[in-house]
């Protein structure tokens, strides 16, 4: 039985890494993304899922675009295609050609799309989970093969989300791939009433509102690190949110002109929000690295009392 893995992420990565054990006589190859040009230097730069698929001696075959990626699937001629974190819409000619199925990290129909994780730390929900699906042309509406329930920890940040979330992912699959694969799983309609959808983030969903809430800001910090990151500015200077906390006030707020910088307990950056104050206590300023905001306010003690946009 030859089947063959497409990813270009890390979650896809951890998948790969939960299966590689248990592969049960299965060929496996992988289908990612060719090396890029990435960091200031602009050097070539290959995916992590291709190095590990490299040491683990797995056929790897690259695309970067549709066409290519019909041309190299037909080559390879599998019996079945598991997409984990591709980014690529499949083209129809190869879903009437073969058979697709997706790890998505989230309970199916909810959270459909490109950000599923981010959306779910957004919006404060501790309940989640992963969904198999037989892949339709329709992003993340075909029938579901098997669900998984995940509990996340509330202070959960997006990498660590989407390491566990991976890792059950993958479980999941070896737990029902053998079923999969001999068509013993009553594909089972998802509720088209209920789904919500999620989008492709951009660089200006990171910006910073000041007039909202402490509490969403720092749901923010922790759902866009890595990508795209939750920035402000400081007088002239952009800066980066790396790790964050809340104050509440005890009587109704804001006192200060949101934005504004006041100086918290331990010397930490104490920022007034549309509702309670931020605590900053990781940030990095453009072109520098991070550095505490203990570190920072020893050099740059006169930040105190700036309003930042």
């Amino acid at each position: 039985m030859k089947l063959l893995f497409a990813s270009n992420s890390n979650f896809g990565l951890t998948i790969l890494k939960e299966i590689i054990p248990k592969r049960n006589g299965y060929s496996l190859s992988l289908i990612t993304s060719s090396d890029k040009k990435m960091g200031r230097g602009k050097k070539y730069q290959s995916l992590q899922i291709k190095d590990f698929a490299n040491r683990e001696k797995i056929k790897t075959v690259e695309c970067d675009d549709k066409e290519s990626f019909i041309k190299k699937t037909h080559e390879i001629s599998p019996d079945m295609i598991i997409v984990a974190g591709f980014g690529m819409i499949i083209p129809s000619p190869l879903l009437n050609s073969f058979n697709f199925i997706n790890v998505h990290p989230s309970l199916l129909p909810k959270y459909r799309g490109a950000t599923p994780i981010q959306q779910t730390i957004l919006e404060n929900e501790l309940q989640t989970g992963v969904t198999i699906i037989s892949v339709s042309e329709k992003i993340d509406e075909g029938p579901v093969l098997a669900k998984k329930e995940v509990v996340l920890n509330e202070k959960i940040n997006y990498q660590d989300a989407e390491e566990i979330l991976a890792k059950e992912g993958g479980k999941l699959l070896l737990e029902k791939m053998d079923d999969i694969v001999r068509n013993k799983i009553t594909p089972e309609k998802q509720d088209d009433t209920k789904a919500t959808y999620t989008k492709t983030l951009t660089k200006e969903d990171g910006k910073i509102n000041w007039n909202d809430s402490a509490s969403f800001i720092e749901r923010k910090v922790r759902a866009y690190n890595p990508w795209p990151g939750t920035y402000g500015k400081m007088g002239d200077n952009f800066f980066k949110v790396l790790e964050a906390d809340i104050q509440r006030q005890t009587e109704n707020g804001p006192f200060g002109e949101p934005g504004k910088i006041y100086l918290g307990t331990n010397n930490t950056i104490a920022v007034q929000t549309g509702k309670d104050f931020l605590l900053i206590k990781k940030l990095q300023i453009e072109g520098k690295k991070s550095t505490t905001s203990k570190d920072f306010l020893q050099g740059n003690m006169s930040s105190i009392g700036i309003t930042l946009t």
